[in-house]
């Protein structure tokens, strides 16, 4: 199974980690293609070449790039992040320390992951994530949820995406992912991040 063997890779080198996973997530793959199948996505409290090391070593995990794999037998896909979820030089939230203790992030930063991480990387919400954004909105979003998309995002963009998604209202704007990436550049040294990346 690929969360034992790669999990157990983890735990041998005692690297601290939280899996990126909601209630939803399984019953969410019914929305869309049969075939499609579900990422392992991890974040690491720090960044660890040993892993990185064994993992391009290991014949039983291919490397997609610098940090993500694929686990063969399986095929599953397995994408590792570091203190911080991101799309490329957009880190949007930082793993508070209760989900690595937890190995599994919180039910608030899952949800931010579900708000951000689609419009950054598709420009759109999938069925499954509009199907768990949904599941959750019904159940009501907590403060903490408001609170950390309020650092993210400002208040006025984290207002007017919540409000939508309340109302099952998934037609995102270009215009106004690009506000929000924007916005994004401002926190946790994303700018200094994109001028490394552009220039470097």
């Amino acid at each position: 199974m690929i969360k034992n063997n790669f999990l157990t890779i983890l735990n041998k080198e005692k690297i601290q980690y939280a899996i990126i996973d909601g209630i939803y997530s399984s019953d969410s793959y019914k929305c869309e293609s049969p075939s499609l199948k579900a990422d392992l996505d991890v974040v690491l409290k720090s960044y660890s070449n040993v892993l990185i090391n064994k993992l391009i070593d290991n014949p039983n995990f291919s490397c997609i790039d610098a940090h993500s794999f694929i686990e063969i037998d399986s095929e599953t896909r397995i994408d590792l992040y570091f203190s911080t979820l991101n799309v490329g030089y957009f880190h949007f939230l930082r793993i508070d320390s209760t989900s690595f203790d937890n190995q599994i992030v919180s039910e608030s930063e899952f949800i931010i992951y579900q708000i951000i991480d689609p419009l950054l990387k598709f420009s759109k919400y999938h069925p499954r994530h509009q199907f768990r954004l949904r599941k959750y909105f019904k159940k009501g979003i907590s403060s903490e949820v408001k609170s950390l998309l309020d650092f993210s995002l400002g208040s006025i963009l984290s207002y007017l995406l919540l409000n939508k998604i309340k109302n099952n209202d998934f037609e995102i704007s270009k215009i106004f992912i690009k506000l929000c990436k924007f916005r994004l550049l401002f926190i946790n040294g994303n700018f200094v991040k994109m001028l490394n990346s552009r220039i470097f």
